[in-house]
């Protein structure tokens, strides 16, 4: 697919999950990021092979909030979070991409946006509790959307592209507090 051919339709799927999460969860803060340069990495041939959105999750237990240190983000203190399952794709030609988009669209429409077509698919809020759990080691059940912003990630080309970013609030529900992926250099609470 021609570039500007993939940033129309990651552009509609943004938009459909963001009304599909606001319908979900009602009306929330949205802002649309700065351009972020990936010039490093190659731009996607088709919307699929883009990571679908990237969740985050404040955790909340006796007024602190979890937060880590991932070392792949400049070591910062953030909330744990990461990217939602990226969809198995085959090549397809225009007309057929076309046509899968817009029936992942009407399926998304229809769910809430609380889950995703196909099955075996996460839902956003999915996305943020198994990150939290990848990354800290808790259990946790997201109880509301906080905000929701859109990431644009330039790849050299000029055609910057759009990916969905959504943070959640949760309770911690079991498990002992650690880093569990390799990538985390620490985890702390904060007020």
């Amino acid at each position: 697919m021609k570039p500007e051919a993939v940033r129309s339709v990651l552009v509609d799927r943004v938009e459909t999950r963001r009304e599909a999460l606001s319908e979900r969860w009602g009306d929330v803060p949205h802002r649309v990021r700065p351009v972020i340069g990936v010039a490093e990495y190659d731009f996607p041939a088709t919307p699929d092979e883009l990571f679908p959105w990237v969740a985050v999750c404040f955790v909340v237990e006796d007024g602190r909030v979890l937060l880590v240190q991932d070392s792949g983000h400049s070591s910062v203190w953030e909330p744990p979070g990461g990217k939602g399952e990226v969809r198995s794709t085959s090549k397809k030609a225009n007309g057929e991409n076309r046509e899968q988009g817009e029936a992942l669209r009407a399926s998304e429409k229809a769910s809430g946006g609380y889950r995703e077509q196909g099955e075996t698919e996460e839902s956003v809020a999915e996305t943020a509790e198994r990150e939290t759990r990848e990354e800290t080691g808790i259990e946790c059940d997201v109880t509301d959307l906080l905000f929701t912003e859109t990431l644009r990630f330039d790849y050299g080309n000029g055609v910057p592209v759009p990916v969905l970013q959504a943070g959640f609030v949760a309770r911690r529900v079991g498990g002992a507090i650690r880093p569990t992926a390799a990538e985390i250099e620490s985890l702390r609470t904060s007020r």
